[in-house]
């Protein structure tokens, strides 16, 4: 969900929520906060100014999850530190630790399904 990339960002780029909401151009956190905590969602126009007030990030990932979380170095406008790298690459590998640990539950799920099946053929 949005809310959640948009919490995990923040902590990326080593903010506090405050600091983030007035590079947007707002003068208190109310709007992020309530951004953070589900109770509204992001309009357009905070989407723009999140991408303008840092171009490194990528609007794949902040829209759809899809991508890295910082554009690559051979983008134009993408000044990644190695430390934003390394973040994307703990990023993904969390991704994967969790896709691997749901595909296991499933496989576990279908083979004791399996058994049962077996059982009253």
């Amino acid at each position: 969900m949005i809310h959640s990339r948009l919490q995990e960002l923040i902590d990326a780029l080593n903010v506090s929520v405050l600091e983030f909401a007035r590079q947007l151009g707002e003068r208190r956190g109310e709007k992020v906060y309530h951004i953070l905590h589900g109770r509204l969602k992001p309009r357009y126009d905070t989407i723009e100014k999140i991408l303008l007030a840092y171009p490194q990030v990528n609007a794949d990932w902040l829209l759809r999850g899809e991508g890295l979380m910082f554009k690559q170095l051979n983008s134009p406008s993408a000044a990644i530190t190695t430390e934003e790298r390394l973040r994307n690459m703990e990023f993904l590998l969390f991704q994967l630790t969790e896709r691997v640990s749901l595909l296991q539950e499933t496989n576990d799920q279908l083979l004791v399904e399996l058994r049962r099946l077996g059982g009253k053929l």
